[in-house]
């Protein structure tokens, strides 16, 4: 008897694989789920089998982009022991990230519905970061670390973007963009 159908092992990580390939080589724009189908081999229902559309894949992508970010900004953790240093590292690190994986990280911040807990701890790396050196007295205790782990984030948010698409450059800002968040960052904080 010959087999009809196909058994795909892996397909929701494959489907995952086959995403994130689209978004970096075309970006959004051109994403669709029978794209990525195709290229997984399997037949246009079978991404319905993991994920319930096209949203809900790209938020499937960005989880996994979420826990990358994460694992390299709790290595800056474990390697930089000076609060300080561990503040402009991680700003570092965020940037780095963006510039390594731009599609990816566009993926990350486009608007989905429900929360996202693995961006959150992400988040929580910075927070924490920032409150060891408030605590510390290497940084002022003001504003509240919270709002202080959100300017600093969205500043390096801010970086990252501008960074990806190089309009920084146009204003004479001429060092990389790493170079350029610790410079920020120290000066923010005035470290």
């Amino acid at each position: 008897m010959v087999r009809t159908t196909y058994h795909h092992g892996a397909l929701r990580q494959a489907l995952i694989d086959g995403a994130r390939e689209i978004l970096a080589e075309q970006g959004h724009e051109h994403f669709s789920l029978n794209e990525v189908a195709r290229r997984a081999g399997v037949s246009t229902a079978a991404p319905y089998r993991h994920f319930a559309g096209k949203e809900e894949l790209l938020a499937a992508v960005a989880e996994q982009g979420y826990e990358t970010l994460r694992r390299d900004l709790e290595q800056v953790v474990a390697a930089v022991p000076e609060v300080g240093a561990r503040l402009l590292s991680l700003g570092g690190a965020y940037v780095r990230f963006a510039r390594e994986h731009p599609d990816l990280f566009a993926t990350m911040f486009r608007s989905r519905p429900g929360s996202d807990p693995v961006g959150l701890e992400s988040f929580e790396i910075l927070l924490n970061a920032v409150a060891e050196a408030q605590q510390s007295g290497v940084i002022s205790n003001r504003p509240s670390p919270e709002l202080m782990a959100r300017s600093i984030w969205s500043t390096l948010h801010g970086l990252s973007v501008l960074s990806h698409r190089r309009p920084y450059e146009r204003f004479g800002f001429d060092v990389p963009a790493e170079d350029l968040a610790a410079e920020t960052l120290s000066a923010l904080l005035g470290l």
